[in-house]
């Protein structure tokens, strides 16, 4: 498109080179006008916004002028920038024909400095011609490999969209019938990590739901068993393990942890299910002060 562009304007490869140039100073007043601005000088920070900005305007100009090379004053010479803009696709050609406005600086005041109620407009159509400038300035083989970065961008952006969506709403939630503590709670059952646990209250029976986002075959579920790394006092013995589909349960099957380890402890079992939307792990029994699971992993 750039190139098209070129083309209707007249640009030549000398023109070309001369925008660049134009669009380089014009980024390097934006570079001091921030400077300036993070020090406190706010006066001369606006008067090179105002210089970058015409910079920018005055090398659409000079590009559009290569076609016909006929002298004009500064408003015919705006106004042509204005139209080559127009052609390249620049979107806001009437905000920003009013902050050029603001440029202009009325009689007696200092060149380059405007009201200060003109500041946000051209500070912000510096800011937005700017990166819109530096494309057109750009030779078409870095204008190709901007739009092949952009696009593996982009690629990288909705994968890494899709992961996370799936990490909030395709992961399994949980709830039980009682938990020891508030930090004890049924979603440690789920959330990947060994280290956490849930944890039944002293001396009670009690099941976690694992809740599934959507309905899926079952063919195992894997207990990995707590034991209350603060006091080495909790853990399942004895489980029952229940699949339930939206007709109600299907399968049930029961296992036992061998004995209390302050180590990794998982117990298999075998669950052949079709369509379960929520899986019940039952703790019938335990080991010590009370029971309670690290994880439940469904395969």
């Amino acid at each position: 498109m750039a190139s098209q562009i070129a083309r209707a304007l007249g640009w030549g490869g000398s023109v070309n080179e001369t925008f660049a140039s134009s669009i380089a100073r014009a980024r390097a007043f934006t570079d001091c006008a921030r400077s300036l601005y993070r020090d406190g000088f706010l006066s001369e920070c606006h008067g090179y916004m105002c210089k970058a900005l015409s910079l920018h305007l005055e090398a659409w100009s000079d590009a559009a002028d290569n076609a016909d090379a006929e002298p004009v004053g500064l408003r015919a010479s705006r106004e042509r920038a204005f139209e080559a803009l127009a052609r390249a696709g620049y979107r806001r050609i009437d905000r920003l024909r009013a902050a050029a406005e603001a440029i202009d600086s009325p009689p007696g005041a200092e060149v380059g400095c405007p009201n200060s109620v003109d500041f946000d407009w051209i500070w912000t159509e510096v800011e937005r011609l700017a990166p819109f400038s530096a494309r057109q300035a750009l030779t078409p083989r870095a204008r190709k490999l901007l739009r092949l970065r952009r696009g593996l961008l982009a690629a990288f952006s909705v994968a890494l969209a899709l992961v996370l969506a799936f990490r909030i709403w395709g992961r399994p939630r949980a709830q039980a019938s009682a938990a020891y503590a508030d930090t004890f709670s049924a979603e440690n059952a789920v959330d990947g990590l060994e280290a956490t646990e849930w944890l039944l209250p002293d001396s009670t029976a009690g099941w976690v739901d694992v809740i599934l986002p959507f309905a899926r075959t079952v063919k195992r579920v894997r207990l990995i068993n707590a034991h209350n790394r603060i006091s080495a006092d909790r853990a399942a013995r004895a489980v029952r393990v229940t699949a339930f589909t939206k007709q109600g349960s299907s399968v049930s099957v029961e296992g036992a942890f061998k004995h209390f380890s302050e180590d990794r402890s998982v117990l298999d079992l075998d669950l052949a299910a079709r369509d379960v939307t929520r899986i019940r792990v039952e703790v019938l029994s335990h080991f010590r002060t009370g029971g309670g699971l690290a994880e439940v992993e469904l395969q």
